[in-house]
């Protein structure tokens, strides 16, 4: 809780937690997005995670917000951990806000970025 706490406190501690999915090691990736999902469920959290992946957005020169997340989740379909940790953030991202018309907003980016055509494509596989 008090590191926690200290992280919360901290103003680019989420920015550079956030960057650290710039990784190889999809174990690591997986540990992040947790992380970022918990930050995302406290108060004030959900928009300290949005600034985090529009300076993610910036810092690595993406079109849109998410582009990498979703890049990588495409391509680490090896690692279940990470498949995992990536479809809970992308829900918590979407579910935890109240308003109805900023959740579709969310929704549409990630819709925007393949999101359903990968998971229609990874259903008719079994998977």
């Amino acid at each position: 809780q008090y590191g926690f706490n200290l992280v919360m406190s901290h103003p680019h501690a989420v920015n550079e937690i956030a960057l650290s999915l710039n990784n190889k090691n999809p174990r690591m990736k997986a540990l992040v997005l947790e992380l970022l999902a918990a930050v995302c469920l406290v108060r004030g959290g959900h928009e300290i995670i949005l600034a985090a992946f529009d300076n993610f957005k910036e810092v690595c020169k993406e079109k849109h917000r998410f582009e990498r997340l979703m890049e990588y989740f495409r391509n680490e379909d090896s690692s279940i951990d990470f498949m995992v940790a990536c479809m809970q953030f992308i829900n918590i991202v979407v579910h935890s806000v109240e308003d109805m018309n900023f959740r579709v907003h969310l929704q549409y980016e990630f819709t925007k970025l393949g999101l359903e055509e990968f998971l229609q494509v990874r259903r008719g596989r079994g998977s």
